[in-house]
């Protein structure tokens, strides 16, 4: 009778133990179960900015009128174009022997009693002076010359050049022996087909 009731436990027991061993789920043949991969979060635009704001110092007014506007473009300034000046070695242009021409004609004071007085007999000589756009005229220059006392014409001559080197142009001789009013006129030519003239008028006194 015991072992019958001992017999009944133990089958008891061995029920219950076959039955939580069933409702259990069997172990996978493949190994662990897999795990679900993760994903990436990317922060969504909408997320708000949780960086430190950037603080900007204010520019004065000079600042921002001085500032250039990237978006406008700088005229372009035409410049005007300079002539090049003449290399320094370039030569002047030698003035040409052009133009009218400018006589003196001078008495030399040889007998000279007075302002504008010789004396009667004196020999003074009388020469020129000719000037151009180049200066003073020597040679390519020629004079015609005439004396008159009064309206008498006393004496003539001519000169092949107009600047005396050591010599006188124009010799009176005789020609003032007697008293009177006199004129010296020269008249001048060039090679260069330039002409001019002067008269000198002087007085002869009796010595």
């Amino acid at each position: 009778m015991i072992l019958t009731v001992i017999a009944a436990v133990v089958g008891v027991f061995v029920g219950i133990k076959e039955l939580a061993a069933s409702e259990e789920a069997p172990p996978s043949a493949s190994g662990p179960a897999p795990t679900t991969p993760s994903h990436t979060v990317w922060p969504s635009s909408d997320a708000e900015d949780t960086r430190a704001p950037v603080e900007r110092t204010p520019r004065s007014p000079d600042e921002e009128t001085a500032a250039p506007d990237p978006t406008t473009e700088d005229p372009v300034s035409e410049e005007p174009v300079s002539e090049d000046p003449p290399p320094d070695d370039q030569e002047p242009e030698t003035p040409q022997h052009t133009g009218p021409l400018t006589v003196r004609v001078k008495m030399n004071p040889g007998g000279k009693v007075g302002p504008n007085s010789w004396e009667a007999g004196s020999r003074p000589g009388a020469n020129t002076e000719v000037y151009d756009a180049t200066g003073r005229v020597d040679r390519g220059c020629y004079v015609q010359w005439k004396l008159k006392r009064g309206s008498e014409v006393v004496r003539t001559d001519t000169s092949s050049r107009c600047r005396p080197p050591s010599i006188t142009l124009f010799n009176f001789e005789n020609s003032l022996d007697e008293p009177g009013s006199y004129t010296l006129t020269a008249d001048v030519t060039t090679d260069w087909h330039q002409t001019g003239s002067d008269t000198f008028a002087f007085e002869v006194v009796p010595d």
